[in-house]
């Protein structure tokens, strides 16, 4: 084919007019696709493999077409708008519902509410849905993260099926808000990075904390100095673990900056000494508070850890865990851990009173594993009339059937050497049907306003590296189809 009817049949491809066909080359759109022109016949007519290869050739494939920033946000709508309605009718389906609701920031000034519901399913499964994440524009005060939390609620008709409200927002009890008339229960991991906060405030180790920020720092912003390390942690037969920065006063990664200092001060300290950095060097006096320290958060780390690796864990285990805690403190503070005992105090203070909350003392004593925990330390009378409150309100009870709930207790009460879980339990005996009924409402309520795993995680996601580039839809459907898959 000539040069003039090849620019004749790019132009009619394009939709051009005759007027056009003289354009230079150098003026034409590219194709979405490479255009390929057929190979030129033998004898008038190809055969039939020379023509396969020749439809396949002109066929556009996936890798040439690049997708436009608009489609890959109807792509993510549509997504969006199937699992919506898919999580919807799950939680249509569902009763005694509870909620969480985590507050958390991508900076300074913007601030992200996400609310997720729970409960569990017929065949016993504690199933956890995020439902949104609301991007608060003005404030991020108790009042505003309480007026969002409604509306998404109201929203996802789940206003009246929800009992109890987890959050790590403070103060948000004290929200004032129409509607909702929840039990709202402070997040267990926020609450321990509170204690620990306090802690170090009342202890004067913060400047300590940031003089181990600034050694960190150091490292990072010398490659140099990271080479002399890794040489000196060599020849002194070191265990070398990436210095850790830990921001604000997080007790997780604090623990792991405090740890990889104390490891590698041998190396850390020859490398300040050759490079003649006076001012990052520590006392024998500071490396003692840091020992003492990280030996406290090695306790939270163990109760954390005890909590689950994975999901949600309900708050049943929040007694029994309060009570580790506060025993290993105390063999801490026994030992001359002044920074233990300080913690313990206001660990008490702020958990301590949790074995007295009714609500914390039935769930406990409805998980099989864990009800020594308030049957051996008091009487068991206000457990036992919530229940029969719970069972007499329940759609199952049946008066001719009160006079056999003291002999079920009992037998509840004294079953022993359980190693199931609290669901598998309580799926497996059905002797226990009007009790199982009860420990279904108590058991949806969960510990932490976050999963587990991220009680753990020391490095922040990739979605939380760029959210401030994202906008807050793009953000809520992403959070949304990751969470609910």
């Amino acid at each position: 084919m000539s040069r003039r009817r090849v620019h004749f049949a790019n132009d009619f491809h394009r939709g051009r007019g005759r007027r056009q066909r003289d354009f230079q080359k150098d003026r034409f759109m590219p194709l979405p696709y490479k255009r390929i022109y057929g190979p030129k016949w033998t004898h008038g007519k190809p055969n039939l493999q020379a023509q396969q290869n020749h439809n396949q050739q002109e066929l556009p494939t996936n890798r040439d077409v690049q997708l436009s920033a608009s489609c890959i946000r109807n792509e993510l709508q549509n997504l969006y708008r199937h699992k919506r309605v898919e999580v919807q009718n799950a939680v249509n389906n569902a009763s005694n519902l509870a909620l969480s609701a985590e507050l958390w920031s991508s900076s300074e000034k913007v601030f992200y509410l996400t609310v997720s519901c729970h409960f569990i399913t017929e065949n016993w499964k504690l199933t956890s849905y995020v439902l949104d994440t609301a991007h608060l524009l003005t404030k991020h005060t108790a009042e505003n993260a309480a007026e969002h939390l409604l509306r998404i609620s109201n929203e996802w008709n789940v206003t009246e099926k929800t009992q109890s409200v987890v959050s790590n927002i403070d103060g948000i009890k004290k929200a004032r808000i129409n509607g909702g008339r929840w039990t709202y229960i402070p997040c267990f991991a926020h609450t321990l990075d509170k204690v620990f906060r306090e802690t170090m405030q009342i202890t004067d180790c913060e400047s300590l904390l940031r003089k181990c920020q600034q050694i960190v720092a150091f490292f990072h912003q010398s490659d140099i100095a990271s080479h002399n390390l890794q040489q000196y942690c060599a020849s002194l037969s070191l265990r070398q673990s990436e210095l850790i920065q830990s921001s604000g006063l997080n007790w997780l990664t604090t623990l792991h900056m405090l740890k990889n200092i104390l490891e590698q001060w041998p190396a850390i300290f020859k490398v300040f000494v050759d490079r003649r950095v006076d001012d990052l060097c520590l006392s024998e006096n500071e490396r003692k508070i840091m020992e003492n320290i990280v030996a406290v958060l090695n306790i939270l780390k163990e109760v954390t850890e005890e909590a689950g690796s994975q999901g949600f864990s309900p708050i049943s285990k929040i007694i029994p865990l309060v009570q580790k805690l506060q025993k290993e403190l105390r063999k801490q503070w026994m030992g001359g851990n002044g920074i233990a005992k300080k913690l313990s105090k206001i660990c008490d203070y702020h958990i301590g009173s949790s074995k007295k909350i009714l609500q914390f003392r039935v769930s406990t004593a409805l998980d099989p594993q864990y009800k020594t925990s308030v049957l051996q330390e008091s009487g068991i009378e206000d457990i036992s009339e919530e229940i029969r409150k719970q069972i007499r309100g329940s759609a199952e009870h049946c008066s001719r059937d009160t006079e056999s709930q003291e002999s079920v207790f009992q037998r509840y009460w004294k079953t022993t050497n359980i190693s199931a879980n609290a669901l598998e339990f309580w799926k497996s005996n059905k002797e226990f049907k009007k009790l199982a009924t009860v420990a279904r409402k108590y058991l949806t309520v969960v510990s932490t306003a976050i999963p587990v795993e991220r009680v753990h995680q020391l490095q922040e996601s990739q979605l939380a590296n760029r959210r401030n580039f994202l906008e807050p839809e793009n953000v809520n459907m992403i959070l949304f189809l990751n969470s609910n898959k």
